[in-house]
């Protein structure tokens, strides 16, 4: 994956987490806080732009002998976003909470990275994308985000990897 796509599906990952607490925390950080919002719109734009260049990408086709729907990763790595709202909501007003909030988030942006959970960013549930775990004939699993609402079970799929885990299943 390169550096540019894998910079756009984090900044966009974390993009509405942060725009929320910036709007939240909004009298705490003045011009900040717009300059925050400023820079989460950027990261919007610039996963528009993450899209249309993997549009580019050289499919090819792998047969596969099972696929499993994971739509619930991506619900389970949004609910982390609850901790720092939390914070930012009923935490007392001023520095301290800020700065707690925002070790939260840098927190969480170094798991997503660290892990590699790319695939688990909640704009693209958003826009339609879903999440499937697909195991193919030689035991090699893709995690394979598409807007089709069903992957057949087995037989050959059409796919452009970023990502590649080598796991037998």
């Amino acid at each position: 994956m390169t550096r540019v796509v894998g910079l756009g599906l984090l900044a966009s990952a974390f993009a509405p987490l942060v725009a929320l607490l910036a709007v939240l925390r909004i009298d705490d950080l003045g011009w900040l806080g717009w300059a925050i919002l400023g820079v989460c719109v950027t990261a919007m734009i610039l996963l528009y732009f993450v899209l249309r260049s993997l549009a580019g990408i050289q499919s090819r086709s792998v047969d596969t002998t099972a696929v499993r729907h994971e739509d619930e990763r991506v619900l389970g790595f949004t609910s982390g976003y609850v901790v720092p709202v939390v914070v930012a909501l009923f935490g007392a007003s001023g520095a301290a909470t800020v700065v707690a909030t925002t070790a939260l988030v840098v927190l969480l942006a170094l798991i997503y990275v660290r892990a590699g959970l790319y695939h688990l960013n909640p704009v693209l549930a958003v826009l339609g994308f879903r999440l499937y775990e697909v195991t193919a004939v030689n035991g090699q699993v893709i995690m394979l985000l598409s807007r089709d609402r069903h992957i057949p079970q087995q037989g050959p799929c059409s796919v452009a990897t970023l990502v590649r885990t080598s796991r037998s299943s």
